[in-house]
């Protein structure tokens, strides 16, 4: 088995290095593309001094991780499958996210949360570690995530229905959906995947706001790309009801009375579609 690992970076150049070294011990990783559209000039020589002839670096103006999944979608076709890693994630166990390849089309991570220091931010965070160690024990697929491999038939499918041909908001979302809605082999591993959540209120609000936008974009989107509109919408509804169940459940066991102005405060955010209107630029990639 042949696999390409995609690292899209936005100032993480150091860390997507250390990811593609991680995932390249593995023998069936045969190359790692970095798409990285960093503004730090470090990250521009951090580059410039790998040493990897499996390793391919893609720096460019900044120009959104779509396109980037553009470009990572063509470059798999000569492979087995395709695995994507944010740059600022941890994996324990990258060698599991590999073999989950052989038997299934699609693959996500169940996520470790990191809480954050700060008391209000911490306490929201026990909620939402609580929520996906309750989707965890019960095996529920990981609609979206940091993590997502791919195997050769989602790659060709998703090329099939022409998908990241235009800019596209929570790619990770839409890749998730598109998968269900498209019938492919899904389902979610725990790899040891380490995420950090924002730490303050008004960081909190302005997540669920962006949250809450940018799936109902990717509704419609994918929708629009598989002519499936009923099954999309039953689909990505069934999975926001479902995790938010489990979400308001756990806010109140964990923050008690205070859970409940919380929840006021989520509610009213996720009904502000922040990132419904964001444009993005079509620019040209550079291979250093």
């Amino acid at each position: 088995m042949r696999v390409l690992v995609f690292i899209p970076s936005y100032n993480d150049t150091e860390t997507a290095l250390q990811i593609a070294e991680q995932f390249l011990v593995n023998e069936s990783v045969s190359g790692v593309l970095i798409v990285d559209d960093s503004d730090d000039s470090k990250c521009v020589e951090i580059a410039r001094q790998i040493r990897n002839e499996k390793i391919e670096v893609i720096f460019r103006v900044r120009s959104g991780k779509w396109s980037a999944w553009k470009l990572a979608l063509t470059r798999a076709r000569e492979y087995d499958g395709l695995i994507e890693v944010d740059s600022d994630v941890e994996i324990r166990d990258p060698d599991l996210v590999v073999s989950s390849l052989k038997d299934h089309d699609a693959v996500t991570a169940y996520q470790e949360i990191v809480l954050p220091n700060k008391s209000l931010g911490r306490a929201v965070g026990e909620a939402y570690q609580r929520m996906h160690q309750d989707l965890k024990a019960m095996g529920k697929f990981n609609m979206g995530g940091q993590v997502i491999a791919l195997s050769n038939k989602a790659v060709s499918t998703l090329l099939h229905y022409r998908f990241f041909e235009e800019p596209v908001l929570a790619d990770d979302h839409v890749i998730g959906l598109a998968c269900r809605v498209l019938e492919l082999k899904c389902t979610t591993i725990d790899c040891g995947l380490r995420i950090g959540l924002p730490s303050t209120i008004s960081d909190w609000i302005s997540y669920r706001s962006r949250h809450r936008g940018a799936i109902n974009w990717a509704e419609k989107y994918v929708a629009s790309k598989t002519g499936k509109a009923k099954e999309t919408a039953d689909a990505s509804r069934a999975d926001y009801v479902f995790s938010l169940r489990y979400f308001i459940k756990d806010m109140f066991k964990t923050l008690k009375v205070g859970g409940f102005l919380l929840l006021i405060l989520f509610a009213v955010a996720s009904l502000l579609p922040l990132e419904n209107q964001t444009r993005w630029s079509r620019l040209e990639s550079e291979k250093i």
